[in-house]
């Protein structure tokens, strides 16, 4: 009667996954931003004029460093960006999406409470069926 009882114990157990107890989630933020600018051969694009654009309208401009670098520390709610380098005979273009897309999986904590909830009770419910049947 006891192997039974640990045998059904060890099927419940086997068939659980340990690992979804509780959903993590990841995001990020962004709170500057370097952009480089290079020749062809590698080499750092210095002094170089960068102009930065959201939904076409020019938001900040500045000059790359020794190293060909800028950094922009971007507002809150930005999402399109464009970056434009300007030199004597060169020019150059990238385009940023910073928008973070909402994740269509998200489930409220009351749903995931109840569902919770359900599965918990589902398990109890097998185990009554099972001690009545056990009775008969």
């Amino acid at each position: 009667m006891k192997a039974r009882y640990a045998l059904i114990l060890l099927l419940l157990l086997s068939a659980c996954d340990p690992s979804s107890g509780h959903r993590m989630m990841m995001g990020y933020k962004v709170n500057e931003l370097q952009v480089t600018a290079l020749y062809d051969d590698g080499t750092p694009a210095q002094g170089v004029e960068i102009e930065v654009f959201s939904d076409g309208k020019s938001i900040k401009k500045g000059v790359t460093d020794e190293k060909g670098a800028y950094i922009i520390r971007p507002d809150k709610g930005i999402g399109d960006l464009t970056f434009v380098s300007y030199s004597t005979g060169h020019r150059a273009e990238l385009d940023l999406d910073l928008a973070q897309k909402e994740d269509a999986e998200v489930v409220s904590k009351p749903l995931r409470a109840a569902a919770g909830l359900g599965y918990l009770l589902g398990i109890a419910g097998l185990a009554m069926i099972y001690l009545s049947r056990m009775k008969r």
